[in-house]
């Protein structure tokens, strides 16, 4: 039998014995907390990949087994924050984690289907916004893959830089850190005319808002869907198929402990099926 080696923590709600049951379901000898030395046919799940992570997922891979990445999902039914979902009383069947095989957020790779995971969803693209005053830079945390990651002190460059380009008022929104923001972020995305991310979720909320927005980042989920261009003359491209691809890097609870995002990454895996996204 297969092993999975999962080192996706208990507390405070990554629900490991989701992932447990999952893995078991999809036929492999489930090993919490530690890793072995990996072979073929192994699989190592990791939350995110930075740090020991990284240097794990590497070692696991060079032996010929697979890892498959964890973090929270990327939008919620109806467009809410799954990082955020869970806070109001805990993780539910219907809350959403991200997956994919080798990293995160664009940095690994996944089997794409049909439009009906998007759909399923329930989110409104709103036409692109054709007014504004003001550019939002959106940061995220500074950790990651050693080469990927954020900078450190990108945010303040980056507004440093914008400021040279445009006359319209640059503004910082800080990443929240764990918790619920107390100020929402749609409350800084109103009136913006153009955001800039370096790999941040909520330039995914911007998007779905209308909002052109700017990647700095090699890799990210929605790199497909960036602006183009300056900031002053945003150029856009059509969001639609790259949410409707992000739809299936992301997986409910429910799904997860029956296995479904297992069997869906690792047959096509199998198969040499599973083509990069960057």
């Amino acid at each position: 039998m297969p092993r999975a080696y999962s080192l996706v923590r208990q507390q405070p709600w990554y629900r490991r014995e989701a992932f447990s049951a999952g893995l078991r379901a999809t036929g492999f000898d489930v090993v919490e907390g530690s890793v072995g030395p990996g072979k073929p046919g192994d699989l190592l799940l990791i939350w995110s990949r930075y740090g020991s992570n990284h240097e794990l997922a590497a070692r696991f891979e060079a032996a010929g087994g697979t890892v498959l990445v964890a973090e929270n999902g990327y939008l919620g039914a109806g467009g809410t924050s799954p990082k955020f979902d869970v806070h109001p009383g805990g993780p539910k069947p219907e809350h959403y984690y991200a997956l994919a095989v080798g990293g995160h957020n664009g940095q690994g790779s996944w089997p794409t289907g049909g439009p009906e995971r998007w759909a399923r969803l329930g989110i409104a693209l709103k036409p692109w916004r054709t007014d504004g005053d003001h550019v939002l830079v959106l940061p995220n945390r500074p950790f990651g893959v050693p080469g990927r990651a954020m900078p450190s002190g990108w945010a303040e460059s980056a507004a440093e830089r914008l400021r040279a380009e445009t006359k319209r008022p640059v503004r910082i929104r800080s990443h929240p850190g764990n918790d619920a923001p107390a100020r929402p972020l749609s409350v800084d995305l109103e009136g913006a005319w153009a955001a800039v991310v370096w790999s941040s979720n909520a330039g995914l909320h911007a998007l779905v808002a209308g909002i052109p927005t700017f990647c700095e980042a090699p890799f990210w989920v929605a790199k497909g869907a960036s602006a183009f261009g300056t900031v002053d003359e945003p150029m856009v491209s059509d969001r639609l198929h790259v949410f409707e691809r992000l739809a299936w890097a992301q997986w409910q609870i429910g799904e997860i402990e029956k296995g479904t995002p297992f069997a869906h990454l690792l047959s096509a895996a199998g198969q040499g099926a599973i083509a990069a996204h960057p």
